[in-house]
């Protein structure tokens, strides 16, 4: 008789939409549902992967989109040999985002048929050969079959993770290459929950294709350019008038709104005589704004709030320090490694969160934050082709 299994071990990997690398998060689970990480890591992608992607994400014809999902599985492999080598430890299951290259959450109509969409590439059969693990995957889907955004996904993990630890409200910021946050208040009888979570709109997406057009690098560190310019406090009002962000959630947005037109647009409204930087300064000051909007406007600004900031951008000092001094009368503002989640880590433990919830069935989206019409499981698996003893955990 088979021994009931106690603990299982999940990596969650993301690659964001920066497309520079791969986080991977293992996670243990308890028979209780209790988590702990046990490490993370990073996959830094090539330039020659880093431009393909570029090029994937902005102009793939159906060609490149077909062999996108194996060349993308296949990085993703090689994320998880580096891992294994380094940490000499194995999952017992795989949670992945894969690499978006377009998300359409908005109703198009083609032949009368209302249709909306996202895609992200990743071959999970092709994963799971590679690794010999299972890979669960395609976590957006099920969310739009019932008419949400598939977007945000990781609002649940926030909740899951660090809801229990704030007796006020928290605002989670993750600042990729777009920007999100989750907004966790608690109920009458204390308890936490989500109050709404939807993307604020550009987050480093802007400051890097900037920098990758002039060939300046792939992203200001530390935010070095961006300190070193000025703002224009003109570019910044008028940019934020774009009724993206005077939307209410639940919304969501992408490469497809945010993109090399919008920094043109901000570089039209500037001085005629500005430098690259100013442009850095401008574009930053934007990302930092349209976040504290959607904060005050969920959250208020009483005081009775705290923000905790992961991704790229929390790494980013003139970002932070802007972000702190704007919210200094009204919040807290810490990175996530307060709560015990690393801030270059959030996204993909997230997704190891997911693929549990995956594996008990249990619903993980937060139709709050999606508009979604009810709760599903999301996810999909791929147990190992040429092992067909892989299979879903046995109760």
């Amino acid at each position: 008789m088979e021994r009931k299994r106690t603990k299982i071990r999940i990596l969650g990997m993301m690659s964001g939409t920066s497309g520079d690398g791969i986080d991977g998060v293992m996670a243990e689970f308890d028979a209780a549902g209790r988590t702990g990480l046990v490490w993370h890591d990073s996959f830094d992608f090539s330039s020659e992967h880093f431009n393909r992607i570029q090029t994937l994400m902005k102009s793939a014809d159906s060609a490149a989109i077909t062999l996108g999902h194996s060349y993308i599985a296949e990085l993703y492999a090689l994320a998880c040999e580096k891992f294994f080598l380094k940490r000499q430890q194995r999952p017992d299951y795989i949670a992945a985002h894969g690499q978006t290259v377009f998300h359409q959450p908005q109703p198009v109509i083609w032949d009368n048929i209302p249709l909306t969409g996202s895609l992200q590439l990743l071959d999970g059969s092709w994963l799971a050969e590679r690794t010999g693990i299972p890979v669960i995957c395609n976590f957006r889907s099920a969310d739009m079959a019932v008419k949400g955004q598939g977007a945000p996904l990781v609002p649940f993990a926030d909740l899951f993770l660090m809801g229990g630890l704030v007796k006020s409200n928290l605002a989670v910021v993750n600042i990729g290459g777009m920007a999100n946050i989750t907004c966790i208040s608690r109920d009458r009888n204390n308890s936490p929950y989500i109050k709404s979570a939807f993307d604020t709109g550009p987050g480093n997406v802007l400051m890097d294709l900037f920098l990758q057009e002039k060939k300046k690098g792939r992203f200001d560190a530390g935010g070095r350019l961006a300190a070193a310019g000025k703002f224009c406090e003109k570019a910044v009002e008028e940019f934020l008038k774009d009724s993206y962000f005077s939307r209410k959630p639940p919304k969501s947005t992408g490469r497809e709104y945010f993109n090399s037109d919008r920094i043109r647009q901000v570089i039209q409204l500037m001085p005629s005589e500005h430098s690259d930087n100013d442009v850095l300064s401008t574009l930053l000051e934007i990302t930092v704004r349209s976040i504290v909007d959607s904060i005050v406007s969920e959250l208020g600004d009483n005081g009775e709030l705290e923000i905790t900031v992961a991704g790229g951008g929390a790494l980013n000092d003139e970002l932070m320090r802007r972000l702190t001094a704007r919210t200094e009368k009204m919040a807290l503002v810490s990175t996530t490694e307060k709560f015990g989640v690393p801030v270059m880590a959030r996204e993909a433990f997230a997704f190891a969160v997911l693929g549990y919830c995956y594996l008990i069935r249990r619903p993980s989206n937060v139709v709050s934050s999606t508009g979604a019409k009810k709760e599903v499981v999301l996810g999909q698996l791929h147990p190992v082709p040429s092992d067909f003893s892989s299979r879903i955990l046995s109760d």
